[in-house]
């Protein structure tokens, strides 16, 4: 018996000293002057970096839809030879 107390109360200081350890991260976080000024300036770096994603992304799809009409503009081409050789 002796043993289960000793484990119970070995758990029980771990589970406490955590909390605390929580408790005490969140308390101590302040918002300084400095955090909120650099804010803006991060979330303008990341709205650029956004837009020059989509724009290349934007650019790529645009190539691929040129290569997709050169594919179909060669097949309809073929498809006209096959035609023409079955007649001949």
């Amino acid at each position: 018996m002796a043993s289960q107390k000793s484990k119970n109360n070995s758990t029980g200081s771990i589970t406490s000293s955590i909390g605390l350890k929580k408790k005490k991260s969140n308390g101590t976080k302040l918002n300084t002057r400095s955090d909120n000024e650099i804010k803006p300036d991060m979330k303008f770096r990341k709205a650029k970096k956004i837009s020059k994603s989509i724009k290349r992304i934007e650019s790529e799809m645009s190539h691929i839809q040129i290569q997709m009409e050169k594919i179909g503009n060669d097949l309809a081409t073929v498809l006209q030879l096959i035609e023409t050789k079955k007649k001949i």
